[in-house]
């Protein structure tokens, strides 16, 4: 899959929703549930946000990460999204 096209998965908020859901990731999901709390939004809406935030602001070194990520995993769109879920989230103030 192209990058290009595993992006575009990821304009529609209920796509990031439901693919962080997916992931079965319990810490990754408390760590957005707190981040969305702390922002006073909804799950999916910061988890979507995120994702426009990594695409908007992330340097050549987050985007080799990312493709390096998604390369050796066996879902690329789930190891694109813990990606840049874990770059803006580290990036977030602490809750």
């Amino acid at each position: 899959m192209q990058l290009g096209t595993l992006l575009s998965r990821f304009e529609d908020e209920t796509v990031v929703f439901d693919t962080l859901t997916a992931m079965d990731d319990g810490p990754l999901m408390a760590r957005v549930r707190a981040a969305a709390a702390r922002d006073e939004t909804d799950v999916g809406v910061w988890a979507y946000e995120a994702v426009g935030r990594f695409i908007i602001s992330a340097d050549d070194e987050q985007w080799l990460g990312l493709m390096s990520s998604c390369s050796r995993a066996p879902d690329p769109g789930l190891a694109a999204l813990r990606h840049m879920l874990e770059a803006q989230l580290s990036e977030a103030p602490p809750a």
